[in-house]
C-alpha cells in the first residue's frame, strides 16, 4: 500500500468491516515529532524514538552537550553473576 492511498483510506474512512481496518492499521504508521502517533510504542509510553529523532531532524528539539556526554545504561558484564551474601552474617 503507498504512502498516497493510505492517507486517502484514512481522510475518508472507508471501513466496511473491523478487520479492514485493522489490516489498515497495521500497515503503516503515523508518527508526529514530539506528540502520540500510531506506532506501538508510540501508543503505550505516548513517546517514542521516531517522533523524537523526527523532532531533531525538523529542528524543534535540542539535544543539550549535558545530555550527550551522559551514558545510556549500564552494561551487564560477561559471565555468571556473584551469588548474593547473607544480609547478616553472624
Amino acid at each position: 500500500m503507498t504512502l498516497s492511498t493510505w492517507l486517502d483510506i484514512y481522510h475518508s474512512r472507508r471501513w466496511l468491516k473491523f478487520n479492514d481496518f485493522l489490516i489498515w492499521q497495521r500497515s503503516c504508521w503515523l508518527v508526529v515529532p514530539l506528540q502520540s502517533g500510531s506506532c506501538p510504542i508510540d501508543i503505550k509510553e505516548y513517546s517514542c524514538k521516531h517522533s523524537v529523532g523526527l523532532a531533531i531532524i525538523f529542528n524543534t528539539y535540542q539535544v543539550s552537550d549535558k545530555t550527550r556526554i551522559q551514558p545510556l545504561g549500564k552494561r551487564k558484564t560477561r559471565g555468571r553473576p556473584k551469588k548474593v551474601s547473607t544480609a547478616l552474617n553472624l
